[in-house]
């Protein structure tokens, strides 16, 4: 299935805090299964099919979205296929040039209230444009708030994110043809706290939603 031309639905919220305005998206729809954690070298995220696409779309859209802050709430989420029982974080996209401090983003995740619905078409993230030259240094990850805050530019968005697409774009087939295959997308950064984000594609049937 190709990225480019899905409708991603989402809710849109303008947050004030003081002097400081914020623009945050994210799904209008809960993802059911996406539990996302912190793994031995990095953080992990176990995906179905639905949550794979809507995490490669919020990518693209964060990507090309410099002064908005992107959030997935995945901490209500679980699957069976987790290899960890630490706690479950959300996850947010943002660019460093909006200069956002994470000690803010509790107080910005307690006024997401009031919301107007908006249909996101991603233009995917396409690899015929060259890109400049890309260190894991571009992209930066943290984790503060019971949330992972991935951070950078958009080369560096766009260079991580050809993983992402390829999750979407292949492992379906793979998975069919060769079930119980490892099937995943490795994002590199460098930080003190992690080191990728490893985002790993479950068969369907061992994907279940926590009680």
């Amino acid at each position: 299935m190709k990225l480019e031309g899905e409708r991603w639905r989402t809710l849109v919220s303008t947050v004030r805090l003081g002097k400081d305005e914020y623009r945050v998206v994210r799904p209008a729809l809960p993802l059911r299964h996406a539990p996302l954690y912190e793994g031995y070298m990095g953080v992990e995220i176990c995906v179905d099919k639905a949550a794979a696409r809507t995490i490669a779309m919020a990518w693209a859209f964060a990507m090309r979205s410099p002064r908005t802050v992107v959030y997935l709430p995945l901490r209500e989420t679980a699957c069976e296929c987790r290899s960890n029982d630490g706690p479950a974080l959300d996850l947010v996209l943002l660019h460093h040039g909006l200069g956002f401090r994470r000690s803010r983003w509790k107080d910005v995740r307690a006024k997401l209230r009031d919301a107007r619905p908006h249909t996101v078409v991603c233009q995917g993230m396409p690899e015929e444009r060259p890109v400049p030259r890309w260190t894991p240094e571009t992209l930066r990850g943290e984790i503060a708030e019971s949330t992972v805050f991935v951070v950078g530019d958009r080369p560096a968005f766009q260079a991580g994110g050809r993983a992402l697409r390829q999750l979407v774009e292949d492992c379906p087939r793979h998975m069919h043809g060769a079930p119980g295959t490892h099937c995943c997308a490795e994002v590199t950064a460098k930080d003190r706290h992690w080191n990728w984000l490893h985002v790993v594609y479950c068969d369907e049937h061992r994907v279940s939603t926590r009680r």
